[in-house]
């Protein structure tokens, strides 16, 4: 009797252990087993575990299952995964994609005004694998791409997972960052892996990066996200995982993950949803993780106070008279001003540093502080002077210098900042220029011209309102010429804008920078007002009004920065490039000089690039206008093709 209890209990077992194997199969394979309730769904935290020891993290293999024994809870979790996975993963991921954004970093994607919010295309994806070709389609646009694609992932069983973001047919520059939260919730989220394929490196071997072990629950769900951005080129890029059912890396299947949130296809806009809250932000898949620069050694903006301190006098520059100049003559009438303390207008280029505005001597500047301060001290108003706040040299040949001296001032009612052009001739006495000052709160266009640039009128907007954001700075004004443009509704987008002052001018016909500016610069009827002609593909700076108004002066001159001319994929959190010396695209004259001067020359240059600058300088020195010229810092130009806006480019 014993031993035919014994018989009947190891067939039970076998028939038992048959029963499971079969069941598991079936449930690996097929998933056929019937749904469970949502309610039953947990949230357990992912927990980070390390490879044994002496074994790196590309030879981890199918680690055992701690809960694979005892009283059969691993086929239970095993089990449970399988009818969530069933019922919840929908085979779909959202699927986010911003167009012509420049640069390859993942940082280039979130410094965008527009992400998350307001992505070029919102929809679904059924897979994580995605092919990037700059040469498929509209080039113009892919070429600067990114996407963010998320959702919710559902392991099919307990146990020691790795990601890997895989990376093949290489050609461009990219980066990948792969996110994954400790439950649902985005807001836990914390970076796995990030890959960053720069330009010089070799395409000869596929790129990738495997993540840390960590640790899923069968009965939970957990928040991803996917963001990449590639520039110039093709890549395919594919998130895959090793689970604990498996030795390798495969493509994540789609019974197990779903969208994050439903969104309106018509609008594009989230349907109502604590999740949809959530993905807005803040998170920390949206925070830059590299360091941005903003504000630049004499580009904050201060409340300005006059204080007469010095003795006045008169300006009287002689490197400016009128006279005829040749053809593209006039860049050799411009020079360059030196500044104090050093600014950040040097960058590298590969090993070698790209000069950036020559410093002050320093014996020069502290002279020049001393004797503001002698003056400051006679003129017995009370405070004290706290020091340089900054200064830019001009020689005026022998006779002497012009400064552009700012000062901080501490006074019974606070600190104060002074800001006016002085004058040190030979004999060392400084003095107020009394016919050489720049105004303070005079009003400030920006004129641009463009054809099928609606992504960047987008840019220059978003740029505009974070500048008056910092300096609530209510005098100054966008006008924006343009040729028709077909790609975007240009007026609706400065209609949504949070820009205080702008125009809109629609022109017909091919296009004209030229005849575009000019047509901008005739909308301004004020004489007494700065006006400049800007490219639209710049990044201005915090101040940069401002600082406009400080280098032009009415009748006497006029602003032309160098900016800093970004190279292919790079931006101002990742800089690579040059400082541009010889284009005078970006010019600021007060109206009633660009009247005195006669504007762009809109019948030579109607629909002719290049050239239209230098003609329109040679002018201005002609009429004795002085055209003011430093490194700008801050001031960016990314690098852009040129097809869409004129009819004959390609590049």
């Amino acid at each position: 009797m014993n031993k035919l209890a014994a018989r009947t209990c190891i067939i039970s077992i076998a028939i038992l252990v048959v029963v499971v194997v079969v069941v598991e199969y079936y449930h690996v394979s097929y998933g056929v087993l019937p749904s469970l309730h949502p309610e039953n769904l947990r949230t357990d935290d992912v927990q980070q575990s390390s490879p044994p020891s002496g074994v790196t993290e590309q030879q981890v293999q199918r680690q055992p299952n701690s809960t694979d024994s005892g009283d059969g809870g691993a086929t239970q979790e095993a089990t449970l995964a399988t009818l969530i996975s069933r019922n919840r993963a929908t085979g779909q991921l959202n699927y986010d994609i911003w167009k012509l954004i420049v640069g390859f970093l993942v940082d280039d994607l979130r410094i965008k005004r527009d992400f998350p919010h307001k992505p070029t295309t919102r929809s679904t994806a059924d897979s994580l694998k995605v092919v990037f070709n700059e040469y498929a389609g509209d080039s113009h646009h892919l070429g600067m791409y990114g996407h963010r694609m998320y959702g919710v992932l559902y392991p099919p069983t307990t146990g020691e997972y790795s990601f890997i973001v895989e990376l093949t047919q290489v050609s461009c520059a990219c980066s990948v960052e792969f996110w994954l939260s400790t439950d649902t919730d985005p807001r836990n989220s914390r970076k796995l892996l990030a890959a960053e394929v720069p330009f010089m490196i070799s395409r000869d071997v596929p790129a990738a990066r495997i993540s840390d072990v960590v640790r899923l629950n069968s009965n939970s769900a957990y928040y991803f996200e996917f963001l990449e951005k590639a520039f110039n080129g093709m890549v395919v890029s594919d998130v895959k995982w090793r689970t604990p059912l498996e030795n390798k890396f495969i493509s994540i299947p789609p019974s197990s993950f779903a969208a994050a949130a439903e969104f309106d296809k018509a609008t594009g806009q989230y349907l109502e949803s604590p999740m949809a809250t959530a993905l807005l932000g803040p998170l920390p898949t949206l925070v830059l993780q590299s360091h941005r620069r903003t504000n630049f050694v004499g580009d904050t903006v201060f409340p300005i106070t006059p204080i007469d301190v010095l003795p006045l006098c008169e300006f009287k520059p002689e490197y400016v008279s009128k006279h005829h100049v040749p053809l593209y003559h006039g860049i050799y009438e411009v020079f360059d001003s030196t500044v104090y303390p050093p600014d950040e207008t040097w960058f590298r280029k590969g090993t070698n540093p790209d000069t950036g505005n020559t410093a002050i001597d320093q014996q020069v500047a502290s002279n020049v502080i001393e004797l503001y301060k002698k003056a400051f001290e006679g003129a017995k108003i009370g405070g004290e002077v706290v020091g340089l706040h900054y200064m830019e040299q001009t020689k005026n040949k022998g006779s002497g210098s012009r400064f552009l001296l700012e000062m901080d001032i501490k006074l019974k009612d606070g600190l104060v900042h002074t800001s006016e052009f002085v004058y040190l001739p030979n004999d060392n006495k400084l003095c107020h220029l009394s016919n050489f000052q720049w105004t303070p709160n005079v009003d400030v266009y920006l004129v641009v011209s463009l054809k099928n640039l609606g992504e960047w009128v987008k840019h220059l907007c978003n740029n505009l309102e974070d500048l008056y954001a910092q300096t609530h700075d209510d005098h100054f004004e966008l006008v924006v010429v343009d040729y028709d443009s077909q790609d975007m509704d240009v007026e609706s987008i400065m209609k949504n804008s949070a820009l205080k002052r702008w125009k809109y001018i629609k022109k017909s016909g091919p296009f004209s920078r030229s005849g575009g500016l000019q047509a901008g610069i005739d909308y301004v009827t004020n004489p007494n007002s700065v006006v400049m002609a800007i490219d639209m593909h710049l990044t201005l700076p915090v101040g940069y009004v401002e600082y406009i108004r400080r280098h032009t002066v009415q009748g006497k001159m006029g602003y032309a920065p160098q900016f800093f001319r970004l190279d292919p994929g790079f931006t101002e959190i990742n800089i690579n490039g040059f400082w541009e010396y010889n284009t005078y695209g970006i010019f600021a004259l007060y109206k009633s000089d660009w009247t005195v001067v006669g504007g762009f020359d809109v019948v030579k240059y109607t629909t002719k690039w290049g050239g239209e600058d230098w003609e329109l300088l040679d002018r201005t020195v002609a009429k004795g206008i002085e055209m003011y010229r430093l490194r700008h810092p801050g001031l960016m130009h990314y690098f852009h093709t040129r097809s869409g806006l004129w009819d004959n480019a390609k590049t």
